[in-house]
């Protein structure tokens, strides 16, 4: 079967295809709020709850908020970009600095200066001084280059501590969650249905950090001889976002090369939990225990059922019979070779898997993820700060945060019937800091309204 058949590229989509449901349940409850901004205005203006007056309040409230978060967005935007310059394996610029020789002007058109200058009479040097001056020089220059090499490292490293925090900050701000190392290696080894057994090396990692939001019930599609390949639903429970960030110890070549001076960043949708190892570069394919038995046991039948026919056929090998030893050695060596192309051919087949998977779940790397993650984060915040300014301006009296917070969620539950976990703090804060809502003993109201 050479995988260009029907059946084949029937199973290969079905290990690729899969959906979540709009009402799908969610493993965990998050602080991501799964609405859009425009969305969300017109669901809280349509329930009726606002008084007429305040509709258009509401609604410019809702302008200032994105002008707002807009010029945030812009200033994480400039932060990413003057820290991660210098980390960016996707750069085509030249640094001017990096140049072996310092640059010396040379028109022919114009005379150097030192042309004009009288010539100064050199004192003559013994070999042994100019052997020395040529060591110093060396030695001088080795020194140089080690300190620059050594100042370069600092600096890269210290840049990659900026950007890492910073887009801690930021997928903070957009619901994301910080998976433990204890999380990533609980999935080594193992795998879904849809992923591929790996083995990961964590000391190829100098920094490794990885992020998750929308942790929900996904369903995928599958074939099993045992139901005689009808295809079938499953769930699973996925991440729709992951978010890995890395920096290696050494370059690494795996499918790319990856420099161990650049930080690495990768965006994933739809990912199975079991199947977070297949994110991580240097990771070697797993042949399972069940492959093995195919691998050998097929070899080990075809190599006795041959000696048996040439057992029941000695006779007519007789006039060979000097040549037996050579004719046995020839038939295990080929058995052998038939064995290793067949590893070699399963593990070129979980390879395709893992790159298949890879292809159709990759949103964007390195500075592309940038640009997502800051977007993810002002469309959270923006609807984090509307939701409070909305429960706020229909409470019919000041409301405190226990109470705000209970109400935010209660809406959210009420507009898509997922539990969230509201983060109340920052949008109070932006709030207070915009003069559109004070607060009085821990009780917030509209500005200007009676208390």
């Amino acid at each position: 079967m050479d995988g260009s058949g029907p059946l084949t590229r029937s199973l290969a989509a079905d290990s690729t295809s899969g959906f979540i449901a709009d009402d799908a349940p969610h493993w965990s409850i998050e602080p991501y709020i799964p609405l859009q901004v425009g969305a969300l205005i017109e669901y809280l203006v349509g329930r009726g709850e606002l008084p007429d007056e305040a509709e258009g309040d509401f609604r410019a409230l809702c302008g200032r908020v994105d002008k707002i978060l807009h010029q945030r967005s812009g200033s994480y935007q400039s932060q990413f970009a003057s820290h991660y310059e210098c980390l960016d394996p996707d750069t085509d610029s030249l640094d001017p600095f990096a140049r072996k020789e310092p640059f010396s002007p040379s028109d022919p058109g114009t005379e150097s200066p030192a042309e004009d200058m009288p010539a100064v009479p050199h004192s003559e040097e013994k070999p042994s001084d100019k052997k020395s001056s040529g060591q110093e020089s060396s030695s001088a220059e080795s020194s140089s280059a080690a300190s620059s090499g050594a100042a370069s490292s600092d600096l890269e490293s210290f840049e990659a501590e900026q950007v890492v925090a910073l887009c801690e900050q930021i997928l903070d701000r957009a619901g994301y969650r910080k998976l433990s190392h204890a999380d990533i290696e609980q999935c080594v080894g193992v795998s879904s249905g849809w992923g591929v057994p790996l083995h990961v090396d964590f000391d190829l990692f100098q920094q490794l950090v990885v992020f998750a939001r929308g942790d929900v019930i996904g369903n995928r599609l599958r074939r099993q001889w045992r139901k005689l390949y009808r295809r079938e639903s499953v769930a699973v429970p996925i991440y729709q976002r992951m978010v890995v960030l890395f920096r290696l110890g050494q370059d690494c070549e795996a499918g790319e090369e990856l420099a161990a001076s650049a930080l690495h960043l990768r965006m994933f949708k739809n990912i199975p939990k079991q199947d977070i190892d297949m994110l991580l570069p240097g990771a070697r394919v797993r042949i399972s225990g069940v492959d093995r038995v195919k691998i050998i046991v097929p070899s080990l039948g075809g190599f006795l059922m041959s000696a048996r026919k040439i057992a029941q056929y000695a006779i007519l090998f007789a006039a060979l019979a000097l040549h037996w030893t050579a004719i046995l050695v020839a038939l295990v060596v080929g058995y052998l070779v038939k064995s290793v192309m067949s590893y070699f051919q399963t593990k070129n087949r979980y390879q395709l898997n893992l790159t298949r998977h890879l292809y159709f779940q990759k949103l964007d790397t390195n500075a592309g993820v940038a640009f997502r993650m800051i977007q993810q984060s002002h469309r959270q915040s923006s609807v984090e700060m509307i939701l409070a300014y909305y429960a706020i301006a229909t409470s019919d009296r000041p409301i405190s945060t226990r109470r705000l917070r209970r109400r935010c969620e209660r809406l959210v539950r009420e507009a898509v019937d997922v539990e969230i976990d509201f983060q109340i703090d920052p949008a109070l804060q932006q709030l207070l800091e915009m003069q559109v809502v004070t607060s009085e003993d821990d009780r917030y109201r509209i500005a200007g309204t009676a208390g």
